[in-house]
């Protein structure tokens, strides 16, 4: 029998987290702006709605996973991995480099093996002697 109590646990926690992120993300410009929601566009609220619901599924199913295998020792243990679970998430998604066609800049071309060796040997001419490219 599956047992939910951890799973909401984290639910709970991940919305916590949700909750935080999206007020400091509501924030006002100036002294006298309105608070406004963090997307600019009608276009914008659907992806920033499925990425939030993805981290609070993300919260519910690790604890869901951690409590149901006996790693969850309190309620307390399940609302801190809801809580730093859609944290994690975002932190491994800002360490991943972004690159092909949606990068934005182009990649530069490898150069031609002469012209690469030739910058090779410039490069070691013009270190003095005795030196060491270690150093």
């Amino acid at each position: 029998m599956i047992d939910l109590y951890p799973a909401l646990w984290g639910l709970l926690g991940s919305s916590v987290a949700e909750a935080l992120n999206l007020s400091a993300l509501m924030r006002p410009t100036g002294p006298r702006s309105r608070w406004r929601w963090p997307w600019r566009t009608r276009a914008d609220r659907p992806v920033m709605l499925v990425a939030i619901g993805l981290r609070l599924f993300a919260g519910f199913g690790l604890t869901a996973a951690l409590g149901n295998s006996g790693q969850l020792p309190s309620a307390t243990a399940a609302f801190v991995v809801g809580v730093t679970t859609p944290l994690v998430v975002a932190k491994f998604f800002q360490a991943i480099p972004i690159t092909g066609a949606g990068a934005g800049q182009q990649p530069e071309p490898p150069l031609p093996t002469a012209r690469q060796a030739d910058a090779d040997a410039e490069e070691a001419l013009s270190q003095p002697r005795g030196s060491s490219a270690a150093s």
